[in-house]
């Protein structure tokens, strides 16, 4: 059994590179790792047709030269990745191999697109694939809606078990009772969608009543000028920008924060979330994706339909007020994270279904 799965660069931002960087070398059966994407120091839009055309050149030569029983798929639902990746699953079946789509990310705008003008689409790139993994519940009756009768799995984000290494759930508590500062954490891609807005605004209604409530911003995109200006022009003393972090920065951040706020309009499953969770942080969010099938109240943390600053400032002021409520959540994520979200499971879930995929002699 051989697998080739498509992925971007390892150091590439965004959760697919993060979630099989934290796998690479840890599966027992032979892969062939096949770079998709946007490549580093890649500039121009020449460029970027030329890597594309390439690439497809080079993924049907490697499903040729290298014995490939199995392509393992990893497309996000939005536009860019759904002609890419369709464009790689159509060439595997051309090749006559199976087919495994893990659906990441899911944009539901990009959903309703499909539903009104692509679902045939659809169908025609990703319609013949043996198998597919999705991460949230919804996903899975969203592509049972269009049509999709082969097996659909529920996959999960892995955190990465380096960079807990050492951590101390009991010893971070101390010190987070302890701190003189209440640090909330806002990580992730800055856009619009991720709910910064949402978060500045309820920082800056917890401002006046405690000082001492601080938010930190982490991460780079679209957005980080303008939110910058933001906070500027209202004199925001109680918001810091740390920047894109990673390794030991990232890990130190996580520790000295005290809850993480992330009112994302859509996902697939954010290991940003997952990452705070792992940290024992308890989480204000929202129930999209895959958080809508396991987050509870009081459990995790708070989950809100609403997207009202003034709700998220009114559940992170409770988690600041309620101490014993607080470390009740903490250690529940954090025992959480070591049952659900470590990689070895992962990697275990990966080989069964490859091996169910293999043994079934069907081709859609």
């Amino acid at each position: 059994m051989k697998i080739l799965i498509t992925h971007p660069e390892f150091e590439a931002p965004g959760g697919i590179s993060n979630y099989y960087k934290r796998l690479q070398n840890k599966f027992k059966i032979p892969i062939v790792h096949f770079i998709v994407g946007k490549r580093t120091r890649e500039e121009g839009f020449l460029a970027r047709i030329f890597r594309m055309f390439h690439d497809h050149y080079k993924f049907v030569k490697c499903l040729k030269t290298n014995n490939i029983d199995l392509v393992h798929i990893n497309p996000s639902l939005n536009l860019k990745s759904f002609i890419r990746d369709g464009i790689f699953a159509l060439l595997a079946k051309i090749n006559k191999k199976k087919i495994l789509v893990f659906f990441h990310g899911w944009e539901k705008s990009f959903e309703a697109h499909i539903d009104h003008n692509f679902i045939w689409t659809f169908k025609f790139l990703f319609g013949k694939s043996d198998a597919f993994i999705v991460l949230a519940e919804q996903f899975k009756k969203t592509l049972e809606r269009w049509g999709i009768i082969q097996p659909i799995y529920k996959g999960v984000t892995v955190i990465d078990e380096d960079m807990l290494a050492g951590f101390d759930i009991q010893n971070a508590l101390k010190k987070r009772q302890s701190s003189e500062k209440y640090r909330v954490l806002f990580l992730s891609r800055i856009t619009r969608a991720k709910g910064i807005y949402e978060t500045i605004e309820a920082a800056s209604l917890l401002k006046g009543k405690y000082p001492m409530i601080e938010l930190i911003v982490a991460g780079d995109g679209d957005e980080l000028e303008k939110v910058k200006s933001l906070v500027h022009n209202r004199n925001m003393s109680n918001v810091t920008f740390v920047g894109y972090v990673r390794g030991e920065e990232k890990r130190r951040i996580f520790e000295k924060s005290q809850v993480f706020c992330y009112p994302t309009y859509g996902e697939g499953l954010p290991t940003c979330v997952i990452e705070a969770i792992a940290y024992g942080l308890p989480i204000v969010t929202r129930p999209v994706g895959g958080l809508a099938d396991f987050f509870k109240n009081e459990v995790h943390g708070f989950i809100t339909d609403s997207l009202n600053p003034n709700i998220f400032a009114n559940l992170i002021e409770r988690l600041f007020l309620d101490k014993e409520l607080y470390n009740k959540i903490s250690l529940s994520n954090y025992q959480y994270a070591q049952s659900h979200f470590l990689a070895y499971k992962a990697i275990l879930q990966l080989e069964s279904i490859y091996k169910k995929i293999l043994e079934n002699q069907n081709i859609f």
